[in-house]
């Protein structure tokens, strides 16, 4: 079973991590870095397979997206394909992330 956590506020947290369960992904969720950060480095054995992290894009308002992260891979955002704009629908963030685990 693929291992995902999730970095972003609670509220949001809560709502990808119900649909993303029902398709059989384990969900590890962290409010902010730095309790990520405590949550990986105190409990967590298992691999992490895909780190999503809310963010803002700089000089607009209002826009956030959960960018995603491979933790094993050194690699920069290629363009457009690292990330899924806010806001989306259950079926937007299901196919993202099971695009993200099957081919990075």
């Amino acid at each position: 079973m693929p291992t995902i956590m999730i970095i972003d506020d609670k509220m949001n947290v809560e709502k990808i991590k119900q649909f993303l369960q029902q398709e059989n992904i384990q969900i590890i969720t962290a409010e902010n870095n730095r309790q990520a950060l405590e949550t990986i480095d105190r409990t967590y054995d298992t691999p992490i397979d895909l780190i999503l992290i809310n963010t803002r894009f700089p000089g607009r308002k209002n826009s956030t997206a959960l960018f995603s992260l491979h933790p094993a891979q050194k690699k920069g955002f290629d363009n457009l394909k690292n990330y899924l704009q806010k806001p989306f629908t259950k079926d937007q963030c299901i196919e993202f992330v099971k695009n993200k685990i099957q081919h990075e």
